[in-house]
């Protein structure tokens, strides 16, 4: 079985780059510096990248190869790169089915052709991916250790973070313990619970944008891709199938997943800020209300307010005004559970609804985020800029959470009348 390239103790950061080329491989090195942040180390021969791979340890995450160097002609710099578990895409000047089944033999990561500069993009995609699926899990479910094995050396090929289990129920129990998995690759007759029936219960919790399931195998054909499909899985691969297919699909589903979810969290968050915006935290608010509600447990809202904001915009412009607003956003964030939901209501003004809180302690709570912003500051040259803010908080249980958000608007009210930089709070 191939080395998981995370078992390193130091996580690899570099890419390797064996190329004849020098205008080739300086181009390749650039671009994936300014597109990813990334270093590479570039080597134009064979034996420069050997005598060197001796001695590094966990070094590389991907690996970009020439097929054909002037010392290594047949593709030797394959066998030797793979041989050290780094990913590997190639560049070949030739396409022919003969090659591509030699080269996926070799355990490659993705061949490209070397016809234009325009294929650099699509290697610098491959290198932010393989960066990527460092951190990415995938479940592999399916009684046969044959085909465990060979999904799962097929995806650490790729960086894939791979887990395994015998059966549906087996699947479920490693799910409902670790959130972080990303993809499950399922296959269609098992003991103790099929295929079918375990995406009909992964679909009642998850979505398909939030756990993309691939449906898995060797009979049935398009009678049993229909079934998954119906039943909830995202796509379907028979078996025996292609790696490339394989490899795309996997791909594919996971960066739909990717796509989906970086939408959703540019629609719910600020975009100055990256806290909730004001739609979010009614979309999501309202759940946490009613949810509350049924279980008896105390809520309470805060409306916050910078103090003299306009005047600082006026003074001293908009740039500064925004990195004021970003300040105090981070000052509440890092105060909050993850159970509560803060959000920028609107220009200088946030809002905040906490669960599960001790009520007699919510005005001390807000008292002492108060007093730390106060002591914040924000230099602007060798000026400093002083931060305050007012807070108006609700500790009333009310019948609605639009209620309880007026109570506290009322209070931030009362304490910019009184003289700003204050707390005022309701009674409960």
């Amino acid at each position: 079985m191939r080395a998981k390239i995370t078992e390193c103790h130091t996580q690899p950061l570099k890419v390797l780059i064996v190329e004849d080329s020098l205008t080739f491989s300086g181009i390749l090195k650039r671009r994936i510096g300014e597109s990813l942040d990334i270093e590479s180390n570039v080597f134009g021969s064979y034996a420069e990248a050997e005598k060197y791979l001796e001695n590094a340890h966990c070094e590389f995450f991907a690996a970009l190869l020439d097929l054909n160097l002037p010392d290594a002609p047949n593709g030797e710099i394959v066998d030797l790169v793979v041989s050290h578990n780094i990913p590997s895409i190639v560049f070949t000047g030739e396409v022919s089915d003969d090659l591509r089944d030699i080269m996926w033999a070799k355990r490659i990561v993705d061949y490209v052709p070397k016809e234009n500069l325009s294929n650099i993009d699509h290697v610098v995609s491959l290198v932010d991916r393989l960066r990527k699926n460092i951190s990415t899990k995938v479940l592999i479910v399916d009684d046969s250790s044959t085909s465990r094995h060979l999904c799962r050396s097929l995806l650490e090929v790729w960086n894939f973070e791979v887990v395994e289990a015998k059966h549906g129920r087996e699947a479920l129990t490693i799910i409902k313990n670790d959130e972080n998995v990303s993809l499950v690759i399922v296959d269609h007759y098992m003991p103790e619970m099929d295929g079918l029936t375990l995406v009909k219960e992964l679909r009642r919790k998850y979505s398909k944008s939030r756990l993309p399931i691939i449906g898995l195998s060797g009979v049935g054909g398009a009678t049993t891709s229909a079934y998954f499909l119906k039943a909830g899985a995202n796509d379907y691969i028979h078996k025996p199938f292609l790696t490339e297919e394989f490899y795309c699909r996997v791909t594919h589903n996971i960066e739909n997943a990717e796509y989906i979810s970086m939408i959703k969290s540019l629609s719910d968050r600020d975009y100055l800020t990256g806290i909730f915006n004001r739609r979010s935290f009614f979309q999501y608010g309202e759940k946490l209300f009613e949810q509350q509600r049924r279980t008896g447990s105390n809520l309470a809202v805060a409306m916050i307010d910078i103090d003299h904001f306009k005047s600082c915009n006026d003074t001293y412009g908009h740039n500064v005004g925004d990195e004021v607003i970003q300040k105090v956003a981070r000052s509440l964030s890092k105060r909050f559970r993850k159970s509560d939901i803060v959000c920028r209501y609107g220009g200088e003004e946030f809002c905040i609804l906490c669960t599960g809180i001790d009520l007699c302690a919510a005005g001390s709570i807000f008292e002492s985020i108060r007093s730390e912003i106060e002591q914040s500051t924000i230099y602007v040259g060798k000026k400093e800029i002083e931060i305050t803010v007012s807070i108006g908080l609700c500790c009333t249980q009310s019948e609605s959470l639009a209620e309880m958000i007026s109570i506290a608007d009322d209070m931030l009210y009362k304490a910019k009348k009184g003289g700003r930089n204050l707390v005022c709070s309701s009674e409960y």
